[in-house]
């Protein structure tokens, strides 16, 4: 249904119906209710395994995000018709962006969704900022960071494979061009802007992959990078990005991979330093940082969180 529909129409659809049903937010509770009370007994039922869906994660947990979050994106026709046409279609839905983030939350960073103690946290390649929406909600101080994307190397560059601090991606064309790579012309700009500027977030423009960050050591209480790492290099340089990570973080890193694209899996000089970035961050002691999470998330191990446990 959404791939028939324009930017404009989808924003304007789920402002029609919000969380995407007729009856508005208060169906969204009933059905995560009933979900609640049937998903462990159905779950029993079927033979071949499956992945939790957004709604049963967020149904286990027993924790909706609030009706507030269900409010279409506030956005101008001339970024619907520009630079947003370049945003996949299912991520011009907010509700469905907060819910996706909201279930990782609720499992990987508990700690921040409560009222309790406030912290800072920086979110790396925010995209259309639905966690630091959910973290600011919870009174916590949230920035985030994007770039352009660099991944077809139809311009000249796949930032996928190269190695961290290689090539200035300032110097080329971005994925979307949005970005002329001239060297007088210093205005990066990325795709998720109206959106993020429409919630109000402050998002700081840099390349991940090229160290170091323009931030001061510990300079925020929480580091959060989801979906993003193996789009700032080649996994063999992965570590030095977490050690980064590490060195502007007081007290915890969650680093959430996307899964290993299927073309890759035969490609050993991609795989062994794949395999062997899990082993170093399941050992990992740097500057006080362990691993105190290492999950299995779609299938495979993915999420590994760090936590400042000594000096």
């Amino acid at each position: 249904m959404m791939a028939r529909r324009t930017h404009k129409e989808i924003v304007e659809w789920e402002r029609r119906f919000p969380t995407g049903r007729r009856g508005g937010y208060a169906a969204f509770v009933e059905d995560i209710r009933k979900l609640r009370d049937s998903y462990y007994a159905e779950f029993l039922k079927n033979k071949a395994p499956r992945l939790a869906t957004i709604d049963e994660v967020i149904a286990a947990f027993g924790r909706l995000p609030p009706e507030e979050f269900s409010e279409a994106y506030n956005l101008s026709d001339e970024d619907l018709e520009g630079r947003l046409k370049s945003v996949q279609r299912k991520y011009m839905l907010r509700f469905k962006n907060i819910r996706r983030s909201w279930a990782l939350l609720l499992q990987y960073m508990p700690e921040l969704m409560t009222q309790g103690r406030k912290r800072s946290v920086l979110e790396m390649s925010t995209a259309h900022g639905a966690t630091l929406e959910i973290l600011r909600n919870f009174g916590h101080e949230v920035r985030g960071n994007d770039f352009p994307n660099f991944l077809t190397g139809k311009t000249g560059v796949d930032s996928r494979f190269r190695g961290v601090n290689e090539h200035d991606l300032t110097r080329f064309k971005d994925d979307h061009g949005l970005n002329d790579g001239e060297p007088d012309n210093q205005d990066l700009d990325w795709i998720y802007r109206p959106i993020t500027e429409s919630i109000g977030l402050e998002v700081d423009l840099f390349d991940g992959g090229h160290l170091p960050y323009p931030y001061e050591d510990k300079s925020f209480d929480f580091v959060c990078c989801m979906d993003a790492i193996e789009h700032y290099c080649h996994p063999k340089d992965w570590l030095e990005i977490v050690n980064e990570f590490v060195r502007i973080s007081r007290e915890s890193v969650l680093i959430i991979t996307n899964p290993v694209q299927g073309h890759l899996v035969d490609d050993d000089s991609y795989m062994k330093p794949f395999y062997k970035f899990h082993q170093d961050m399941q050992s990992y002691n740097r500057d006080g940082f362990g691993c105190v999470l290492a999950g299995v998330h779609r299938n495979q191990l993915t999420v590994f969180k760090l936590l400042k446990t000594g000096a």
